[in-house]
């Protein structure tokens, strides 16, 4: 005869996040729709609004890492790819940046970019100018990024 206990139901957050750790993804909903309020006041596009976006047009993008490469073929440049819910984006990294940022290039899970938009013929990346490692917003998720070198 034990008493029965009441647990209250988890948030939509959780049970996202409960997805990503038992399965690295979910049928719910995207774990970025869930940070979307807090990146609009930080004035970032979504994703896939960029195409509607003129070259040249400074933005500011954010997502999780997806992808970090640095082929040798592009004499030091990296290459990121950030996913928010509403796809994603290509990020190029000059070298230098990557030298004077190295701990939030390599080691931010979500960030946030600031660059200029390079739209030609329909192929879209972002020449960052700014990066910043805003990974604690989803510090319960498990390590995403696939690294290629």
């Amino acid at each position: 005869a034990e008493p029965q206990l009441e647990l209250r139901l988890p948030t939509e957050g959780e049970e996202v996040l409960a997805d990503y750790r038992s399965t690295g993804l979910s049928l719910r909903q995207h774990p970025f729709a869930l940070l979307r309020p807090r990146l609009e006041r930080r004035r970032v596009t979504p994703n896939a609004r960029l195409r509607d976006l003129a070259d040249k047009t400074r933005v500011r993008v954010s997502g999780m890492v997806m992808f970090r490469q640095r082929p040798g073929s592009a004499k030091g440049v990296l290459f990121m790819t950030l996913e928010d819910e509403t796809g994603v984006v290509n990020l190029i990294v000059r070298p230098q940046f990557v030298e004077n940022n190295r701990d939030v290039v390599l080691g931010a899970r979500l960030a946030i970019a600031t660059g200029e938009l390079q739209s030609v013929d329909g192929v879209i990346h972002v020449l960052v100018s700014r990066l910043a490692d805003v990974s604690a917003w989803i510090a319960e998720l498990p390590a995403m990024s696939r690294d290629f070198h």
